[in-house]
């Protein structure tokens, strides 16, 4: 019952956000928002302490028959593969309303319609039958086309319809391939019952092509990923925070909970197309990364190369990839969140978000440069901090599968090493170039250090203690492993 609790709390939030008078003053309207938003972190928090040894198969579940004839239920439950994102995403959420000092203008319509995003991405952490998966995946398009489109930068319209289009065709070819595995099970739409796939190799196959290109859209991988740049450049700081750390791995924890299992034999033939994607999406990512002269289109790039990480850990099919690759779910969403708000605050007490009208950060802005340079080192992957773990793991586990490409991922890393320390150095550390606003920058307040600490921390605190998120998601990955008959 708890998990149904966490994932309905945030439409009771919305209903309350949405029942403000006009009249409500906008400080009320944050911190009741705030307080709202921290009721699922805290119920999640809850779950991780009291029942994170229980996490291997789905544990905390709910299953109630909803179309019986068609064997569709409401099944939710929590599992190692899921718990990770299912924590980051009540997290962020919170982080978003703490970071939305850049939405002065229907603000409790923001929040409302952000709530709404939440029920949806902690429902497909969560799902445990394919078509309930389908529709938290979406739920969460309708309220991310709204939070881009009308509270984004001036380019805020063709960016959420090129999001709306590319996803909506993406989640709907992915459906077809649901319907299809489902009603040639039985019919019967259950995750677990449709573990280790019943049907023949040759069905497996084609109904495999459909799910996995939905699935990479969402991701996205290249060249499906053309959506990602506008959405994330046009979006407000506190979209930017759930954009980035949880939508993506909409698709990729798709690949680890329905694709792999439900369809072993079918995938197969796909995983070294995957692993291609994956060294793609890294190389492609860091290259034109280098050409960015726009702070946030910098990040938005290295945020596709990291993404890179996720696919080659998912095609390598072993465990020390798998782990690697469910863990950097997780640290990606903290790093490119963090990224994501400093950028906010230095454009806004700045003035611009060109890295040549920049520098000087570290003089001006101490606290902002100071964590900026740590969410960059974070995202080169240095020792010490939590996406080392994670890339290290998902490159060993690639190489072991397809040495060519887990070699190719290393040097992405060198890559993301060089563009990362050129912006650091033309920002943080280069000279100031004469602009008033600069000249007049002050450094992150109260409230912004609030939404970046956090993240900050959790980054530190798993790069020194992984087995923290891993001993959670071990026992589900070795579950994976059967399923798909890995090692």
């Amino acid at each position: 019952m708890i998990t149904t609790i966490t994932i309905f709390f945030p439409l009771v939030a919305a209903v309350v956000m949405l029942a403000f008078p006009r009249t409500a003053d906008a400080r009320t309207v944050r911190y009741t928002a705030l307080g709202l938003a921290a009721v699922p972190f805290l119920l999640t928090l809850y779950i991780y302490f009291r029942h994170r040894g229980d996490l291997g198969a789905p544990s905390l579940t709910q299953d109630v028959n909803w179309i019986e004839a068609l064997g569709i239920g409401y099944r939710v439950g929590l599992d190692g593969l899921g718990f990770g994102m299912f924590f980051l995403s009540a997290l962020l959420t919170l982080i978003a309303v703490v970071a939305s000092w850049d939405v002065r203008e229907n603000l409790k319509q923001y929040f409302g319609i952000l709530f709404i995003a939440e029920v949806g991405m902690l429902g497909v952490f969560a799902a445990q039958d394919l078509i309930l998966f389908y529709v938290f995946f979406e739920i969460t398009l309708i309220p991310m086309y709204l939070l881009v489109g009308v509270w984004g930068d001036e380019n805020r319209r063709p960016a959420a319809v090129k999001f709306f289009i590319y996803t909506f065709l993406g989640s709907t070819v992915m459906l077809a391939g649901f319907l299809a595995l489902g009603i040639l099970s039985g019919p019967n739409f259950s995750i677990d019952a449709l573990n280790g796939g019943g049907l023949p190799r040759g069905a497996q196959v084609a109904i495999a092509a459909p799910i996995l290109f939905g699935l990479l859209v969402k991701t996205p991988a290249v060249p499906l990923h053309s959506w990602l740049l506008d959405v994330y450049v046009s979006s407000p700081t506190s979209t930017n925070v759930v954009l980035s750390g949880i939508l993506p791995k909409l698709g990729t924890y798709g690949l680890l909970k329905v694709a792999l299992p439900l369809l072993p034999q079918g995938v197969e033939p796909y995983l070294p197309i995957i692993a291609a994607l994956g060294v793609v999406n890294i190389i492609y990512g860091s290259f034109v990364a280098f050409m960015q002269p726009d702070l946030k289109a910098l990040v938005a790039y290295s945020s596709i190369g990291t993404l890179g990480f996720i696919l080659l850990g998912v095609a390598s099919g072993n465990a020390v990839g798998l782990n690697g690759a469910v863990m950097q779910q997780v640290t990606h969403g903290l790093y490119s969140a963090l990224l994501f708000i400093l950028v906010g605050v230095i454009a806004s007490r700045a003035g611009t978000r060109n890295i040549r009208e920049l520098g000087g950060m570290a003089a001006r802005m101490p606290w902002a440069g100071g964590l900026l340079a740590l969410g960059a080192l974070a995202a080169m992957g240095m020792p010490g901090l939590a996406v080392f773990v994670s890339e290290f793991m998902s490159i060993m586990g690639g190489f072991v599968a397809y040495p060519i490409a887990g070699a190719l991922a290393a040097l992405g890393i060198i890559l993301s090493v060089m563009y990362l320390s050129y912006m650091l150095r033309r920002t943080i550390f280069g000279p100031a170039p004469e602009r008033p606003a600069l000249a007049a920058a002050t450094d992150a307040g109260p409230v912004e250090m609030s939404a970046v600490v956090p993240l900050a921390f959790l980054l530190v605190l798993l790069g020194i203690f992984p087995g923290l998120l891993i001993s959670v998601q071990r026992p589900a990955v070795e579950l994976l492993l059967a399923a798909i008959g890995g090692s």
